[in-house]
C-alpha cells in the first residue's frame, strides 16, 4: 500500500513538473505575444501621428507661403506701375496721390496693414496709413541696407521684429523699384500685422493636445495656437523660443523634420513636425502632445494586462484541477475518501468560478462560428432583448435592430480580418427607451480556426447622458435672453426661466416637444428651410423671427440657433437664445410711419419720395440703367371734393391709393405728394432709351387703367379719370429740381390733351416708341415670311487656318434692308421671340455642320452659336438641342453654344445643370464678352466651360489703353489657370493679333481675318487646310 502510494506520489510528482513548466511556458508566450501587441499597436500610434503633424505643418506652411505670394503680387504690380511712370519721366506725384493709390491697393488685401514708398535715400514719401508718416527715415533698417548692399535683390521678407516707433511686432515685405537704367529708385514696402496669422490659426479645428506655431528664423514666436498664457497681453507674440533641436534643425538647412521635443512655452512633450516655409524666413511647427497621443495604448495596456491576468488565474486553476484530477486518478483505488474529498473541493472551486462569473455587472455573450448565442450572462435582465434561455442558439440577427445588425456584422469582418479585438457603440430601444451599450468583440480560436466571439458589454446610457449634461451646464443657462436646449432630433430638452417669461410656457409644458409649436405661421417654408441651411452650413443661424406665445399673441424677437457638436464632430444639440423686441419694433415704425409716410393713404410721403428719388438717381448713374418718375393728377377731383364733401374725397384719395398700388412692383414706390397729385418712382427699367420708354408706357397705361372701374362712394358708382406725365432720367448732370420739373411739365401736357391721358417730357420719343412698335410688328412676321438667314464670321487659328465659324443672325427687312442686329435683337428677347428665332438658329447651324461632316476638309470645323438667357432659360431647353443635333445627324463636339455672364445672374445653378446636362452629350460652351458682365470667378471654376471669349470692347483698345491691355492679359492667363480655351474677338489690325500671341493667345475673329458672309462665301475666302 505505501510502495503504490509512493509510486503514485513519484509519478504525480513529474507529472506536476510537466504541467507547470507547460503552463509557465504558455503564460510566457502569452505575454510576449502581448508585449509585441503593445509594442506594434504604440509605433503605429506614433507613425500615424507623425503623418498627421507632417500634413498640418505642410498644410500650414502652404497657407502662409500663399499669403506672401499674394502680397508678392500686388508689390509687383504696384512697383510695376511706379517704375512705368518713371520710365515715361513723368512729373512726381503729389504725396496726396500716391497716398491714395497705396490706400486702394492696401484695401484690396485683408492681410496688409500698410503700404509704403521709400525713396532712395530710406526716406518715407508717402504711405496707405499713419504708422510711416512721411519723412519717416528707415535707412538704418536691415532690409533697406540689404537693398542698398545687394543690388540683384529684387524682394524679400523680414523676420519678426520690434518696432520702437509703435512699439510692436511687424512683418515687412519690401520690393525694389527701378530706375529706366536700372539704377536703385526706392523700395515699395508692405508692413503686416503678425495677428492675421494668429485669426487664421483660429479658424483650424484642433486636435486634443495639438499645438500650431509659427516661428521667423531668428526663433521668435509670431503666432501659436492655442494662445501662449505666459505672453502678456501680447500673447507671446515676439518671445524668444530658444528650443536646442529646432535651433539645430533651422542649421543643417534641411526642409523639414518630426522629433520630440519638451516645448519650452507650456513644458509638454510633443511630437513636433517642423517645416520650413519655402522662400520665406518663416518655420511652421505642429506638435500633438505625447500623453493625448497613447491615451489608447495605455487603454489597450491596462486591458491585455487585465485579460493576461484572468488567463493566468483561469489557466492557474485549470492547472490545479487536472492536476487534481490526475492525483485522484492515481489514488482512487487506495483512497476513496480522499477522492471524495478532492471531488468536493471541485466542486466548491467551481462554485466560486461560478459566483464570481455572477458578480460582473458587465453583460457577457458567446457566439459560435456561426453568429449563435451559446452562452449569455446579464446580472441585469433588463438590459437583454429577451430572456437569456430564449436567446441560446438564435442568431444575432434574430433578435437586434437593422443597425445594431449592420455595426455587429462590420465589426465581426473586421475582427476576423485582422484577429484582434473590435469595439462599438450602439443604440438599443429597450421598453420604449433607447439606451447606449459598449461592447469589446474578442475571437474565440479552436487550433488555429475561428470557432466564435467573446463580447464583453457595459451599458454608457448614464455616462452618455452625463457627458451631455455636462456639455448644457458649461453654457451660461441662466440669462436675460430666453433660451432654450434640444437634442438633435429637435425635442426641448431644457428652457430657463426668461424663456418661460417671455412665451408663457413652463418647462414642463415644453418638454419632449419641437420648439415649432412656438411657429406663427408668418414665415413659408422657404424662410426655414434657408434658416437650417445656413445652421448645417455654417453652424448658426441668426435673425429676426415671429413667434407665438401660450396666449396667442404673435410678437418678434431676436433669434439666434447654434449647432452642438461632440469630440467627434457629431452633432448631439441646438441652443437657440432670444430676445423680445416688440417694444423696439413698435416704436420703429411708429417713428417711420410718421416721418415717412402720408397719413391718409399710408403711402410714401413727399420727403420718402424725394429720398428715394435722389438714392435712384446716383444708382441710376453708378449701374446706367434708366428710371422714370410719373406725375399723377385726378381730373376733376377738386368739383368731387366741394360737392360731394371731404370725407367721399378721403374715401376717393384711398381707393385710388389702392389701385396703384396693385399694378406696381414692390420695388416701385407710389407717394401721395399732396391733394389729389401723386408721384410713381421706377428705377433699374434698362440701359436702352428706347426701350425703357415701352416699359414706362406700358405701366402707365396699366396705371390709368386700373381707374377706369367706376368706384363705390357713399352710396354711388363715381368714374374717375386721370392725367399722367412721365420723364425717364440718367443723366448725372440732370438735378433732382429739374427731374420733378420735367415730370411736372408732361402732367401739365397731358392735362392739356384732355382727359385720361399720358405724355412724355420728350416728344420726340413719341415718335421712337411709335417706330419701334411697327419694328416689333415686322419681327413677328420675319421668320414666318423667311426674311432670316445666317452668316458666317471665321473663327482662325495662330496658324491661319481656320478651325470654325460663328454663326450670326441677320433679318433682311423687304422694306428696310439689312437690320441691325442691335436693333431688332434685344426687342426679341423683351417679347420672348427669341425662343423660336434662337431654335430656328441652332437647326439651321446643326445643318450646316452635318453638312461639313460630309467633307474631311470641314469635318473637324466648329460653330459658334449665341443663346440668349432668355432661351437658355426656357424649360426643356437640353432636350431640344439634344433633338436637333440628333434630327440633323450633326455631332455634338462640333457645336459650341455661346452664353454671357448675364445668364449666370439668376437661377444659376439651374443654368450649371443645363449646360451638365448637355456637356455630358459632348457640346461644348464658350463664355461670351468675358468681364463685361457677371465675373464670379468663384463661380466660373464650377461651370462646364471650354472656351472664354475676350470681348471685342477690350481688344479694340489693348494697344492704346493699359487698362484693357490688363484685363486682356489677365483674361488669357485666367483661361490658362482654369485649362480652358480662349479666343479673341474683334481682332482688326496685325499688331493686335501679334501683341495676343506674344501673350498666349492663339485663336482669333475679327475683320482682320473675315467679315460675317453666306457659308458659300465663307468657303471660297477662308483655308481650312
Amino acid at each position: 500500500m505505501k510502495d503504490s502510494l509512493r509510486t503514485a506520489g513519484t509519478r504525480h510528482g513529474w507529472l506536476r513538473l510537466h504541467a507547470i513548466g507547460t503552463y509557465l511556458l504558455a503564460l510566457l508566450v502569452l505575454a510576449a505575444f502581448l508585449t509585441w501587441v503593445l509594442i506594434d499597436h504604440r509605433q503605429r500610434t506614433i507613425d500615424g501621428a507623425e503623418a498627421r503633424v507632417e500634413a498640418r505643418a505642410d498644410l500650414v506652411a502652404e497657407w502662409v507661403s500663399t499669403t506672401f505670394a499674394v502680397g508678392e503680387q500686388a508689390l509687383g504690380d504696384l512697383s510695376q506701375l511706379l517704375e512705368r511712370r518713371l520710365a515715361k519721366e513723368e512729373p512726381a506725384l503729389a504725396a496726396a496721390d500716391v497716398e491714395a493709390l497705396l490706400a486702394e491697393r492696401r484695401d484690396r488685401f485683408a492681410f496688409i496693414d500698410e503700404l509704403g514708398l521709400v525713396d532712395a535715400t530710406g526716406r518715407v514719401v508717402a504711405s496707405s496709413a499713419a504708422y510711416w508718416p512721411p519723412g519717416y527715415d528707415l535707412s538704418g533698417r536691415d532690409f533697406y541696407r540689404a537693398f542698398r548692399e545687394d543690388p540683384g535683390l529684387d524682394a524679400l521678407v523680414t523676420p519678426l521684429y520690434w518696432s520702437p516707433f509703435g512699439e510692436t511686432y511687424h512683418l515687412v515685405h519690401a520690393r525694389r523699384l527701378r530706375g529706366p537704367d536700372g539704377r536703385f529708385q526706392g523700395l515699395v514696402v508692405m508692413r503686416l500685422e503678425p495677428t492675421i496669422f494668429n485669426a487664421a490659426l483660429t479658424r483650424l479645428s484642433m486636435l486634443p493636445g495639438e499645438s500650431i506655431a509659427i516661428l521667423d528664423t531668428e526663433m521668435q514666436l509670431i503666432a501659436r495656437r492655442p494662445a501662449f498664457d505666459g505672453g502678456g497681453a501680447m500673447g507671446g507674440l515676439g518671445v524668444s523660443v530658444r528650443e536646442p533641436l529646432t535651433q539645430a534643425f533651422l542649421a543643417s538647412g534641411e526642409g523639414s523634420t518630426v522629433q520630440r521635443i519638451v516645448s519650452p512655452l507650456d513644458g509638454h512633450e510633443r511630437l513636433y513636425a517642423q517645416q520650413r516655409v519655402t522662400g520665406l524666413p518663416l518655420l511652421v511647427v505642429v506638435g500633438e502632445k505625447l500623453e493625448v497621443l497613447l491615451v489608447s495604448w495605455w487603454q489597450r495596456l491596462w486591458l491585455l494586462g487585465g485579460v493576461f491576468l484572468v488567463v493566468a488565474v483561469l489557466g492557474g486553476g485549470l492547472l490545479r484541477h487536472y492536476l487534481g484530477l490526475r492525483r485522484l486518478e492515481s489514488e482512487l483505488r487506495c483512497r476513496l475518501e480522499e477522492r471524495e474529498q478532492a471531488r468536493r473541493a471541485v466542486l466548491e472551486r467551481e462554485a466560486r468560478l461560478r459566483a464570481l462569473v455572477g458578480s460582473i455587472q458587465d453583460m457577457i455573450f458567446v457566439f459560435d462560428a456561426e453568429g449563435r448565442f451559446v452562452y449569455v450572462h446579464a446580472v441585469d435582465r433588463d438590459q437583454l432583448v429577451g430572456d437569456a434561455e430564449s436567446l441560446l442558439q438564435r442568431h444575432y440577427r434574430e433578435v437586434l435592430s437593422a443597425d445594431v445588425v449592420r455595426q455587429l456584422d462590420r465589426a465581426l469582418d473586421e475582427l476576423r480580418a485582422s484577429g484582434e479585438p473590435v469595439e462599438i457603440d450602439y443604440r438599443v430601444t429597450l421598453a420604449g427607451v433607447p439606451r447606449d451599450f459598449h461592447a469589446i468583440l474578442s475571437p474565440l480560436d479552436e487550433g488555429d480556426a475561428f470557432s466564435g466571439v467573446l463580447a464583453v458589454v457595459r451599458e454608457v446610457t448614464e455616462a452618455r447622458a452625463t457627458e451631455a449634461q455636462l456639455r448644457i451646464a458649461a453654457m451660461a443657462f441662466e440669462t436675460h435672453l430666453g433660451m432654450l436646449v434640444t437634442d438633435e432630433r429637435g425635442a426641448i430638452l431644457r428652457v430657463n426661466e426668461t424663456f418661460t417669461r417671455i412665451t408663457g410656457y413652463s418647462e414642463a409644458e415644453v418638454l419632449g416637444r419641437n420648439p415649432s409649436m412656438l411657429s406663427s405661421g408668418r414665415h413659408d417654408d422657404a424662410f426655414y428651410r434657408a434658416l437650417w441651411e445656413s445652421v448645417q452650413r455654417h453652424g448658426s443661424w441668426q435673425g429676426e423671427i415671429w413667434n407665438r406665445r401660450k396666449n396667442g399673441e404673435v410678437f418678434p424677437e431676436w433669434l439666434t440657433i447654434s449647432a452642438v457638436r461632440d469630440a467627434a464632430g457629431e452633432l448631439t444639440h441646438y441652443v437657440a437664445t432670444f430676445n423680445d423686441i416688440t417694444r423696439r419694433k413698435a416704436a420703429e415704425e411708429e417713428i417711420h410711419q410718421l416721418a415717412f409716410f402720408d397719413p391718409l393713404t399710408g403711402l410714401a410721403n413727399r420727403r420718402l419720395m424725394l429720398d428715394r428719388l435722389a438714392s435712384a438717381l446716383k444708382d441710376s448713374y453708378r449701374n446706367g440703367q434708366f428710371g422714370a418718375l410719373f406725375y399723377l393728377d385726378l381730373d376733376n377731383f377738386q368739383r368731387i371734393n366741394d360737392t360731394r364733401g371731404h370725407l367721399v374725397g378721403d374715401d376717393l384719395l384711398q381707393q385710388v391709393a389702392r389701385r396703384l398700388g396693385e399694378v406696381l412692383r414692390e420695388t416701385d414706390t407710389l407717394a401721395r405728394l399732396g391733394g389729389d397729385e401723386f408721384a410713381v418712382l421706377l428705377h433699374d427699367l434698362g440701359r436702352d432709351q428706347a426701350q425703357v420708354a415701352v416699359v414706362a408706357e406700358r405701366v402707365a397705361y396699366k396705371l390709368l387703367g386700373a381707374l377706369q372701374a367706376p368706384m363705390r362712394l357713399a352710396g354711388d358708382e363715381l368714374a374717375v379719370t386721370a392725367s399722367l406725365g412721365i420723364t425717364l432720367y440718367r443723366d448725372h448732370e440732370t438735378t433732382l429740381e429739374q427731374i420733378l420739373q420735367q415730370a411736372d411739365m408732361a402732367l401739365y401736357k397731358a392735362k392739356e390733351a384732355g382727359r385720361d391721358t399720358l405724355r412724355f417730357f420728350d416728344p420726340a420719343m413719341q415718335a421712337q416708341l411709335q417706330q419701334r412698335a411697327r419694328l416689333e410688328a415686322d419681327l413677328r412676321q420675319a421668320l414666318p415670311r423667311g426674311e432670316l438667314l445666317l452668316h458666317y464670321q471665321p473663327q482662325i487659328g495662330d496658324d491661319g487656318r481656320m478651325i470654325g465659324a460663328e454663326a450670326l443672325l441677320r433679318w433682311a427687312h423687304p422694306e428696310r434692308g439689312m437690320v441691325a442686329p442691335g436693333d431688332f435683337i434685344p426687342l426679341a428677347e423683351e417679347n420672348r421671340l427669341i425662343v423660336p428665332i434662337g431654335a430656328w438658329v441652332l437647326e439651321r447651324a446643326c445643318r450646316q455642320l452635318a453638312a461639313w461632316a460630309d467633307d474631311p476638309a470641314t469635318a473637324e470645323l466648329t460653330i459658334s452659336v449665341n443663346v440668349s438667357p432668355e432661351q437658355f432659360r426656357e424649360p426643356g431647353f437640353a432636350e431640344r438641342t439634344l433633338t436637333i443635333l440628333s434630327r440633323t445627324g450633326a455631332r455634338p463636339s462640333r457645336l459650341k453654344l455661346e452664353v454671357t455672364e448675364n445668364l449666370f445672374v439668376h437661377d444659376r445653378d439651374e443654368a450649371r445643370e443645363t449646360m451638365l446636362s448637355l456637356k455630358a452629350h459632348g457640346v461644348t460652351f464658350s463664355l461670351d464678352d468675358f468681364g463685361t458682365g457677371y465675373s464670379s470667378l468663384s463661380y466660373l471654376n464650377r461651370l462646364p466651360l471650354d472656351q472664354l471669349k475676350i470681348d471685342q470692347s477690350f481688344v479694340r483698345d489693348l494697344l492704346e489703353d493699359e487698362a484693357s491691355a490688363a484685363i486682356v492679359a489677365s483674361t488669357i492667363a485666367l483661361s490658362r489657370s482654369l485649362q480652358l480655351e480662349v479666343i479673341a474677338e474683334g481682332v482688326e489690325t496685325e499688331a493686335q493679333r501679334a501683341w495676343l500671341v506674344a501673350h498666349g493667345c492663339h485663336a482669333f475673329q475679327g475683320y482682320l481675318f473675315g467679315r460675317p458672309v453666306s457659308v458659300e462665301a465663307l468657303a471660297a475666302t477662308c483655308p481650312t487646310t
